[in-house]
C-alpha cells in the first residue's frame, strides 16, 4: 500500500468518532469515491458501517464525496432511469450553498455574508463545513423544508412535492440568495482588497467589477445525483479535511488546522443531528420569495416576447425576415453607423427610467437578429446598463441574456417589434425617423435599405 492509503488508514482508525459521523451522513446518500489513480470508482457505491471505509481506503479511495439528495433504495440508481422515476425514489434533498474562489480570504467573505443573510431570516439549524480547499459548503438540512411548495407550471398554480423539485428548486434559491447578497459582497471585497490585489484575481476594471467572476456559487450549477465532498473526507489537492466548524471560525480558519497531521476532533454537527421533521415557516418563506423573483424576471422576458409576437402577422413581417436573411447571406457586419435612429436613441438616452426593460428585450433581439455572437452582445448590453443614470441590476440583465440564449439556441427567435408598435418606440420616446425609416417596417430592415440607398446614391453620382 502507499504511503498516502496508510496513513489515512491510520488517521480513520485512531478516529473512531470522525468515521461515525462520515457513516451517519452518508446514509440514504449515493456515495462516491475517487481512486488514487484519479478515476471514480463503482457508483453508486454507499456506506453503511466505518468498516466500509476502511476497506474502500484498502482498495486505493483517497477521498470521498456524498450525495445532495437522499434516496429510498440506493439500488434504483444502478439501472438507467427516467427523471420521473428519480423523482419518485428520492426522499429528500439538502439545500448546500457550495462556494468556491480565487482565494480562500474571499471564500470566508462569502462565507459569512451568506451564513448571516440565512440567520437574518431565521434559519435554524444552519451548518458549514471547510471544504479542504478553497471554499466552504453552508449547509440546510431536508428535515426543515416544507413537504410541499406551490409551484407555478403552464399559468397554473401547482402544489409539488418539495422531494422531488430538485435540483431546479435548490438553483432558484442560490440564485435568489446570490442576487440578494450580490451589493453587499462587492462592497465588502472593494474594502478588503486592494486594486492590485483584485488585478491578482483577474479583475482589470473596477468600475464594472462584478463579485462573481472571481466568487462561485457552485449550487447554481447543480444536476440530479451531484455529490459534494464528504465530511472529513481529505481533500486530495491539499491534503486537507473537509471539516464542520462554527460560525465564528469562518475568519480564523486556518487551512493548516485541518490537515490530517494536525486536526483533533471536535464533535461539531454537520448534517449529522438526529432531527425530527420539522417544517420551517421562515425558509418556506424564503424559498416562496425567490419562486416569486424568479416568476418575475420570467414574466418580464414573456411579457415583451408576447408583445412583439403579436405584431407577426401584420405587414412587413415577411419582408423583415428577408432582409434579415440578407444581412446573413452577404454575411455584412453591421456597426453602429448603420443602426436606425430608435436604437441609437435607445443607447444614448442614459436618463432613460421606464422603459428600460423594453429597450433591453428590443436591443437583445436587434444585435441577436443582426448576427453579433452572444460574448459581443453581452458586452455591449452591460456597457449600455452601466452608462445608463439608474441602471438595471446586473442579475436581471443575466437572465435576460440566458433566456434569450436558450430561446435562440433551440431556433426559436424573435424579431425585434415593429416601428408602428406604440408600447415600445414611440412610448419610451426613441421614435424619431429619417429618411430611410419610411422605407420600413421593423428596425431590422434599417441596415439593409440604408446599404442599398447608399449605394445607390453613389452609384447616381457616378452616372
Amino acid at each position: 500500500m502507499s504511503i498516502i492509503i496508510n496513513n489515512l488508514i491510520k488517521f480513520y482508525q485512531n478516529n473512531k468518532e470522525i468515521l461515525e459521523d462520515m457513516v451517519k451522513i452518508s446514509q440514504n446518500r449515493e456515495v462516491g469515491y475517487l481512486l488514487s489513480n484519479n478515476n471514480f470508482g463503482h457508483r453508486p457505491s454507499k456506506i453503511e458501517t466505518k468498516e466500509d471505509i476502511i476497506n474502500y481506503i484498502k482498495k486505493g479511495a483517497i477521498s470521498f464525496h456524498i450525495s445532495i439528495e437522499r434516496w429510498i433504495d440506493l439500488n434504483i440508481l444502478s439501472e438507467k432511469v427516467s427523471k420521473k422515476d428519480l423523482n419518485e425514489y428520492r426522499l429528500g434533498w439538502d439545500f448546500i450553498i457550495d462556494i468556491d474562489a480565487k482565494s480562500l480570504d474571499l471564500s470566508k467573505i462569502a462565507a459569512r455574508i451568506i451564513f448571516d443573510y440565512l440567520k437574518e431570516k431565521n434559519i435554524n439549524p444552519i451548518y458549514i463545513k471547510y471544504s479542504g480547499g478553497k471554499g466552504f459548503h453552508i449547509a440546510i438540512p431536508w428535515e426543515i423544508f416544507p413537504e410541499t411548495i406551490n409551484v407555478y407550471k403552464k399559468d397554473n398554480l401547482v402544489e409539488e412535492e418539495t422531494r422531488k423539485l430538485f435540483p431546479d428548486l435548490a438553483r432558484i434559491l442560490a440564485s435568489y440568495i446570490s442576487k440578494e447578497i450580490e451589493e453587499k459582497l462587492k462592497k465588502i471585497i472593494l474594502l478588503k482588497f486592494s486594486e492590485d490585489e483584485l488585478k491578482e484575481y483577474g479583475v482589470n476594471d473596477m468600475e464594472e467589477f462584478n463579485p462573481y467572476d472571481i466568487i462561485e456559487i457552485d449550487t447554481i450549477l447543480i444536476s440530479s445525483r451531484h455529490l459534494i465532498r464528504c465530511l472529513y473526507s481529505i481533500n486530495e489537492k491539499t491534503g486537507n479535511l473537509s471539516i464542520p466548524i462554527k460560525e465564528n471560525y469562518i475568519e480564523k480558519l486556518n487551512p493548516e488546522d485541518s490537515n490530517i497531521n494536525n486536526y483533533s476532533y471536535e464533535g461539531i454537527p454537520y448534517l449529522t443531528e438526529d432531527l425530527e421533521r420539522r417544517e420551517s415557516k421562515e425558509l418556506k418563506k424564503l424559498i416562496n420569495d425567490s419562486l416569486l423573483w424568479k416568476i418575475k424576471n420570467e414574466f418580464e422576458v414573456i411579457k415583451f416576447s408576447q408583445l412583439a409576437e403579436n405584431y407577426k402577422n401584420q405587414e412587413g413581417f415577411e419582408e423583415t425576415k428577408k432582409d434579415v436573411e440578407e444581412i446573413k447571406k452577404r454575411k455584412i457586419e453591421i456597426n453602429e453607423d448603420l443602426f436606425p435612429p430608435c436604437i441609437k436613441n435607445i443607447l444614448n438616452n442614459k436618463e432613460m427610467d421606464d422603459g428600460r426593460k423594453r429597450s433591453l428585450f428590443i436591443l437583445i433581439n436587434f444585435f441577436a437578429n443582426i448576427g453579433w455572437d452572444w460574448d459581443k452582445i453581452e458586452r455591449y448590453i452591460k456597457e449600455w446598463n452601466e452608462s445608463l443614470q439608474d441602471p438595471l441590476k446586473d442579475r436581471y440583465i443575466e437572465y435576460q441574456l440566458e433566456w434569450h440564449k436558450k430561446l435562440y439556441k433551440n431556433n426559436k427567435k424573435y424579431l425585434t417589434p415593429n416601428c408602428n408598435n406604440e408600447i415600445y418606440y414611440k412610448d419610451i420616446g426613441v421614435c424619431t425617423p429619417d429618411n430611410i425609416c419610411s422605407l420600413i417596417k421593423n428596425p431590422l430592415s434599417y441596415p439593409i435599405k440604408k446599404i442599398k440607398s447608399t449605394k445607390s446614391s453613389q452609384d447616381s453620382q457616378n452616372n
